[in-house]
């Protein structure tokens, strides 16, 4: 790990009206994660997870910029994860937090981390804040190879209840939904997480230069996601639920 100042922090985002990246890179070494793929654009190199840079002044930038510009919802993060294993020392996320709590700004957190659990008592204090737990298996044995230093299935669902005991609007990212898995195995995941979620959100792989997730051509892959897309929503009558795709 390695220290930076960065030029801006508070950037614009389709998700929510802007995005915060505390880190570039992310430890958690997710091998279909599409942020690889941007961060080679942005010139960064080296196996996937191998690096991360921490925006030392990430702090600092947002106390100036969050006075210039219109009040927003703020989706915490598109390109790393905030809460990834440098955060347990470093705190930039939580530093974040704070200053946004101050002007009560919306928040949207995603992440595959129990850590966020570290942050509940400034969470609680927005009067609008959504966060959500990426889980994409039950089957932790794949969970390790697929994101080998992310947190077990297990944290992900405990943090999911631990959020919504606290009161905080929680959501579920089932995505990308790995190519070839059996519906039966994506009600499962369902079924364990529905009660624990305000709403789940459904999205596809989608293939980058040097990203590939299974061994299915693009028209098989296009063909299995409509297929599932349709059986899923046969299936979840009563559950709110969100395609991306």
């Amino acid at each position: 790990m390695e220290g930076i100042r960065a030029k801006s922090i508070l950037n614009r985002s389709s998700i929510g009206d802007y995005c915060v990246n505390p880190y570039i890179g992310c430890s958690h070494a997710c091998s279909y994660c599409y942020a690889q793929y941007y961060t080679r654009r942005m010139g960064y190199s080296g196996a996937w997870g191998s690096y991360v840079y921490a925006k030392l002044n990430a702090i600092e930038l947002l106390e100036k910029e969050i006075f210039r510009k219109a009040r927003g919802v703020v989706y915490i993060s598109s390109l790393t994860d905030a809460y990834q294993p440098a955060e347990s020392s470093l705190a930039i996320t939580r530093g974040i937090l704070k200053l946004l709590l101050e002007r009560d700004w919306p928040i949207i957190i995603q992440t595959k981390s129990s850590l966020v659990l570290r942050d509940l008592d400034i969470i609680s204090g927005f009067s609008d804040a959504s966060v959500g737990l990426t889980i994409i298996t039950l089957d932790d044995e794949l969970r390790r190879a697929l994101e080998p230093r992310a947190s077990s299935v297990k944290d992900r669902i405990y943090t999911l209840q631990k959020l919504k005991e606290a009161g905080i609007r929680t959501f579920t990212f089932i995505g990308p939904i790995i190519p070839g898995a059996a519906l039966e195995d994506i009600l499962a995941l369902v079924k364990e997480v529905k009660s624990l979620s305000d709403l789940i959100y459904f999205d596809k792989f989608r293939e980058k230069p040097g990203i590939r997730m299974g061994k299915m051509s693009a028209e098989d892959s296009n063909a299995y996601y409509r297929r599932i897309k349709a059986s899923l929503s046969e299936k979840l009558r009563g559950v709110n639920y969100i395609f991306l795709y």
